[in-house]
Formats: structure tokens, sequence, C-alpha cells
């Protein structure tokens, strides 16, 4: 294995939580994500879609999609919900194709 090979290895994370399945849970939620300025969800949100998914790797994986290095896709901020600040995250105000480049990537890389 080369070391370009190594460092496009998905991490575990990756795999846990691949950013296309936040993506599709965001599309199956709102139908267009990148064009609803209301597509907010909660950690409460993604632990309903991914209750297989234990409570510290859905924290891991998110907080990883939002810090990773390169094109931004999926965002967080802290809104106020009748008094009381909620933390959500959102996807980014980029094209759809950008997202679906990052996600068919990862596909690759899982299936190499």
């Amino acid at each position: 294995m080369t070391s370009k090979a190594r460092k496009n290895k998905p991490t575990r994370i990756e795999k846990i939580l691949p950013l296309g399945k936040i993506i599709g849970f965001l599309r199956e939620r709102f139908h267009d994500p990148y064009l609803n300025p209301e597509a907010e969800v909660s950690f409460a949100d993604f632990q309903a879609a991914f209750p297989e998914v234990l409570r510290e790797d859905l924290e891991e994986g998110l907080s990883h999609w939002v810090m990773r290095p390169g094109a931004k896709v999926l965002s967080t901020k802290t809104t106020d919900l009748d008094g009381h600040e909620l933390h959500v995250w959102y996807v980014h105000g980029l094209h759809e194709e950008h997202a679906d480049l990052e996600d068919s990537m990862s596909r690759g890389l899982l299936q190499a």
C-alpha cells in the first residue's frame, strides 16, 4: 500500500458515520437541505435517525465532519428555542454537487 493510499483511507468514524448518511437523512427530512434555511437538526434528531450509532460515536462523527479540512459541507451553530440554547447542525451553503463528489470519493475509498 502506498503512503498516498494510506492517507486516503477512511477513518474509523468515517466508516461508522459517513457524510453521505448524514446528507441522506437531511434530504429525507427536508428534501433539499441546501436551499432550505430551516433545514437544521438537533443532536436528539440525529440520535433518533441513527439508533445503531453509539452516542459517543455520533458526537465524534458530527464533530469530525464539521471540523474536517477541505470543502465545508456540515456546519453547526447554537440557536435560541423558546429562551433555551439549542445546538443544531445544517448543510453548509455549498452547491449539492460538492457533497455528492465528497460522498462518491468516500464510497470509493470504502470499497477499496
